[in-house]
């Protein structure tokens, strides 16, 4: 059983508290049940909520305790790989639905955060994914003339703007997206549960689910202290899977993701650092990625351990890495470590699944998970009306020799080291 203790993360440190969830205590009949407070659960009960009235949602902790309230809170419209492969992954008409849902979910975010005044922070500056070497120029370069030949705000920038937009030499290009931007995460989670609750939706904490069963048409779904029936079931649990469905867990690997932020930095050195405040993350092997908050804290994220595992949490690769970037960093103290585990699919793909009838999940968001998991919410919602989501469901279907994904893990984050030094 996963520990459910809170990270001690900035996050955690800067949000508006939220009231605890209580557990669940008792024998209930709903109509949605939702495993998983998260983004995608939370999402998924405020669209839900406009055609059905009972709605549900358990988690084993609280709303955004998982990668929810651990990410970077980045917003990007971008998708990691290549032009190419995403045009294979997505054939035909497929792909241009893909594409417009990239931009949706961005859109979803902001309006979100509008629509129900969630104060996280939000700043929509724009974002900027950023790369060293051939093969990330060529990336950028037709990314960038792709998404300016749909009449998307995305540019290409040179060497010397990226730099001085950035604040460090390290990179050869970058691409500028004005749709892009960021949010305080754990707060944009809390201010999603608030919604939910402002909706009717009911939220047990510290209750998690442990079994379910079929009930003629229902479902039943038991925690240690009770149990809740309903009609239509979602599980929304993404790099927190665990093996209540049978065969879930088996479709993506968790992979553990580190943060670490400095102290707030003196404005003579924080405004040398993107000063006009957008997120970056990095087209790399291995790639990082890092935005300056409102109190001038750098708050930069990469790999956990090589296995894929959080392990001892010790950030020291994190803070050199990001000294080498920002040699003008040299001496800050650095003030929280933490971390999450990420949903990734071997195909690339975020995924929605029809498990049975009226079973649903959303997962495997590889990184993308603050504007993808809140879109995945409303996909899901629209399937569970029995409407045509943009996001194709498709069945479960388990990575092969996934019990080897420690070993798969290692072998990519090690070769994708090798590129990067070799860059």
């Amino acid at each position: 059983m996963q520990k459910t203790q809170w990270p001690d993360s900035l996050w955690r440190s800067t949000a508006e508290p939220l009231r605890d969830c209580p557990e669940l205590h008792e024998d209930i009949e709903t109509d949605l049940l939702i495993i998983g407070a998260g983004y995608t659960g939370l999402s998924t009960a405020l669209h839900a909520a406009e055609a059905i009235e009972q709605i549900v949602i358990l988690d084993q902790s609280q709303p955004g305790w998982g990668c929810s309230g651990r990410n970077g809170g980045q917003v990007h419209c971008q998708w990691k790989p290549d032009l190419a492969v995403l045009k294979q992954l997505y054939p035909g008409s497929q792909f241009d639905a893909f594409i417009k849902t990239l931009g949706d979910a961005v859109e979803l975010v902001f309006d979100l955060v509008e629509q129900h005044q969630i104060e996280c922070q939000a700043q929509r500056t724009g974002s900027i994914i950023a790369g060293k070497g051939g093969k990330a120029v060529r990336y950028l370069t037709e990314w960038s003339e792709f998404w300016a030949e749909t009449g998307a705000d995305v540019r290409l920038l040179d060497k010397h703007v990226s730099t001085e937009l950035i604040g460090t030499a390290h990179y050869d290009r970058s691409m500028f997206d004005r749709r892009g931007g960021s949010v305080q995460p754990l707060a944009y989670c809390r201010g999603l549960a608030r919604a939910c609750h402002e909706q009717g939706v009911t939220i047990h904490g510290n209750s998690r689910a442990v079994k379910v069963s079929q009930n003629g048409n229902s479902w039943q779904v038991f925690t240690d202290h009770g149990s809740v029936k309903c009609k239509r079931l979602v599980l929304a649990t993404n790099g927190y899977t665990d093996d209540l469905w049978p065969g879930l867990a088996q479709t993506i690997v968790p992979v553990a993701s580190m943060l670490t932020a400095t102290s707030p930095l003196p404005e003579s050195v924080a405004s040398t650092l993107l000063p006009h405040r957008q997120p970056v993350g990095e087209y790399a092997g291995v790639p990082a990625y890092y935005r300056v908050d409102e109190a001038n804290r750098l708050v930069f994220g990469w790999r956990g351990t090589v296995s894929g595992e959080i392990g001892s949490l010790n950030t020291a690769h994190l803070r050199s890495k990001a000294v080498r970037l920002f040699p003008q960093i040299v001496g800050t103290e650095w003030e929280y470590d933490w971390a999450g585990y990420v949903g990734i699919t071997s195909h690339q793909r975020p995924m929605l699944l029809r498990l049975a009838d009226n079973v649903y999940a959303g997962l495997g968001y590889n990184g993308r998970g603050v504007p993808m998991a809140t879109m995945m919410g409303k996909q899901l919602a629209l399937s569970l009306a029995g409407r045509v989501p943009t996001i194709s469901p498709e069945s479960l279907r388990a990575i092969p020799l996934h019990s080897f994904r420690h070993i798969g893990v290692s072998a990519r984050i090690m070769s994708g080291h090798l590129r990067d030094c070799l860059n």
